[in-house]
């Protein structure tokens, strides 16, 4: 504004002068010039004002298109955060049937393994003709300390620790009465965390190398589960109908007569 003033003003001058005649050529054609300049500036501000005004124009509508994607986000991000609180609302009703299931087949392992399983605590029955003793009846030394370490580990199911503390026992004490137990503990620690070959091969020990100890029955019961459970039923009830020969009045005996008599006997599925 200021600029068009200054024209204004000029030309007005020039044209004063002119009519009164007291400006001379030189001073009129001085302050055309400097009208001339001033029109030029006048015309560079106009043009940098509409480059302004274009450039404004066009970071406005670059703010309105991110205040619309911004928009999008926001919305999309609500959208995800409910798919996944969805999510994780499936995943927890998920995981307590899981929970279910998994109690549901521990209590029915239990039971199959408590029908089939000679009782944990046979030591300490009062000792039959040919019956192995109990700890407090072989001593109570260091060997008998040991075995009764380890077999603490197994009823608390520390498994793992049991197997080395039993494995312990037979390797400093080779010929100690309480061997054959040891060796069927440690078969049994391998069955109930489901690994069926390796207490298979545990159990054959006990069968194989200790056939006088009233272990052997339990063992050979237990042989033919493991077989059942890797799927091998026509070993598994000859294994069973060998105990029933061999053992005819043992507790395992009857319960292997049990099983062959059994019409449908289920399957585990081996590891």
């Amino acid at each position: 504004m200021k600029n068009w003033a200054r024209v204004v003003l000029a030309a007005a001058i020039v044209a004063l002068l002119a009519l009164t005649g007291c400006a001379s050529r030189g001073s009129v054609r001085q302050l055309g010039s400097e009208v001339a300049a001033l029109k030029e500036q006048v015309t560079e501000l106009r043009k940098a004002q509409d480059a302004s005004t274009r450039e404004l124009a066009k970071t406005v509508g670059e703010l309105k298109a991110l205040d619309g994607q911004l928009a999008k986000a926001t919305q999309g991000e609500k959208t995800g955060e409910q798919q996944v609180a969805r999510l994780e609302a499936r995943l927890g009703e998920t995981e307590e049937a899981v929970r279910g299931m998994r109690a549901s087949l521990d209590g029915l392992s239990r039971e199959l393994v408590r029908q089939a399983t000679p009782p944990p605590l046979r030591e300490k029955r009062p000792e039959a003709k040919g019956a192995e003793p109990s700890p407090s009846a072989a001593g109570s030394g260091p060997a008998e300390q040991l075995y009764a370490t380890a077999l603490a580990s197994f009823r608390a199911r520390e498994h793992g620790q049991a197997v080395l503390e039993f494995t312990d026992f037979i390797t400093r004490y080779p010929q100690h009465p309480l061997v054959a137990n040891a060796q069927f503990w440690i078969a049994e620690a391998y069955y109930l965390q489901r690994d069926y070959r390796q207490a298979l091969a545990e159990y054959e020990k006990v069968a194989e190398r200790n056939s006088k100890s009233s272990k052997a029955p339990d063992a050979l019961l237990k042989i033919g589960l493991c077989l059942r459970a890797l799927n091998d039923p026509a070993r598994a009830r000859e294994t069973w109908q060998q105990l029933v020969q061999v053992y005819p009045d043992s507790d395992a005996a009857r319960q292997a007569r049990t099983l062959i008599g059994a019409r449908a006997v289920p399957v585990r599925r081996a590891r």
